[in-house]
């Protein structure tokens, strides 16, 4: 049984045959661009994940606050 190491690109999913010719591809603009849009995907999803726990955080705080008024007026009437 042989091992090997499989140079492979996820932007084209193209094989290389050695780890200079996958360096030399990076180096392209097609590569660029693969990875510009890549990471203003990433940036995206995590915007919207931090918008979502921000809004789950403000119901959260907006409960809490409800419960402490509760309290209080159950305190001011002891």
């Amino acid at each position: 049984m042989e091992i090997s190491c499989q140079l492979i690109c996820a932007c084209n999913n193209k094989l290389y045959k050695s780890q200079a010719s996958l360096k030399a591809h990076y180096k392209t603009q097609a590569h660029q661009y693969y990875k510009q849009n890549k990471e203003q995907k990433d940036y995206i999803i995590k915007v919207n994940r931090l918008e979502n726990e921000n809004g789950h955080l403000r119901r959260l705080n907006i409960i809490l606050l409800e419960r402490i008024s509760e309290l209080e007026k159950k305190m001011k009437m002891i």
